[in-house]
């Protein structure tokens, strides 16, 4: 599967699963990812940042192919 190449956090979708009362884990379908952890905050904001690092990656992936293309 391609990687996903969105700018917009919205387009990437958090899915939380709870097992028993501290088994927590995050999902996010477009990147194919998951977060383990004790509690819904912990691995919904874990998620959320990755998403956020994932797509920081992307900028400045195009920032440096742009960069080089104009060299």
């Amino acid at each position: 599967m391609a990687q996903p190449q969105s700018i917009d956090p919205q387009d990437y979708d958090v899915l939380i699963r709870r097992r028993g009362e501290t088994v927590y884990a995050s999902y996010c379908p477009q990147l194919e990812h998951i977060i383990k952890g004790t509690a819904h905050v912990e691995v919904e904001d874990a998620m959320k940042a990755y998403i956020l690092e994932y797509i920081e990656r992307l900028k400045a992936e195009r920032q440096a192919s742009g960069a080089s293309t104009q060299a």
